[in-house]
């Protein structure tokens, strides 16, 4: 995605929960939501739901899926709008799930194809790196060695190699979280993906079973500009008349 598209899909962000005017007349919004939601900060089992937004009105498109979030439960993500200093911060290694509104850019896997055409797709290869390391000038960026003329080690003292030795980068979504303008050590590498095992927290994705991540995946479209809402449920209830989210008696199971 290039700085231009990652501009206006933030931008699209930002105007699609405030009220419409000026540059925000004109700006995409999104049309697919998808919104987790947990009992409190520190729990880390959550519930997973889908919402497209069809002549102004949300509806459900489908859920819940039992996820889980990071093992220290969430963190208030930087650049979301109305953190208060009650709220516990995400910071870098915190083991914590980052809480707010963000874009989805795109879709990653080991696979050559993508599972369908309606969302970009990156194949993972053995040495693509999601670099984490806060001083680096790559900080949160997606990167392959194979990119740069200089040694991987001159460039970043620490990253994640993305092709690891079980399916949980199997399939994932990469989250747009502090990735327009990283800020050094709000976090980095945040992803929705396979989880270990069930119930099993991760050290600050959203993981699920693969057969949801599948469907996930089957669903988003590129079009629809397509954003993870992902907050406690006493939080979600406080912001969602302001970000112009789905009402919280839709959360609900069928």
């Amino acid at each position: 995605m290039s700085m231009l598209s990652r501009l206006l899909t933030t931008l699209a962000l930002v105007c699609s929960f405030a009220p419409k005017s000026g540059i925000c007349a004109e700006t995409p919004v999104p049309r697919q939501v998808i919104v987790v939601v947990s009992e409190s900060w520190s729990d880390t089992g959550a519930k997973l739901f889908r919402f497209e937004k069809r002549a102004g009105k949300w509806g459900k498109a489908g859920g819940p899926f039992i996820v889980v979030v990071g093992e220290k439960g969430m963190g208030w993500g930087v650049g979301t709008a109305g953190g208060e200093p009650m709220f516990p911060v995400k910071k870098e290694g915190d083991g914590k799930a980052p809480a707010g509104i963000f874009p989805l850019l795109k879709a990653m896997g080991y696979g050559a194809g993508p599972l369908t055409t309606g969302f970009p797709y990156e194949q993972i290869g053995e040495r693509t790196h999601c670099v984490d390391d806060s001083g680096s000038a790559l900080y949160n960026r997606i990167v392959k060695e194979s990119d740069f003329t200089e040694p991987a080690s001159a460039l970043w003292k620490s990253s994640e190699l993305m092709k690891l030795k079980d399916d949980r980068y199997k399939w994932l979504v990469v989250v747009g979280y502090n990735m327009q303008e990283p800020r050094p050590g709000a976090g980095s590498c945040i992803f929705m993906h396979i989880w270990r095992s069930p119930g099993k927290a991760t050290v600050g994705c959203t993981a699920m079973a693969e057969k949801d991540i599948i469907e996930i995946l089957h669903w988003l479209k590129a079009e629809e500009n397509p954003a993870l809402v992902q907050l406690p449920l006493p939080i979600y209830r406080q912001y969602w008349k302001e970000w112009r989210l789905p009402a919280p008696e839709l959360l609900v199971e069928p």
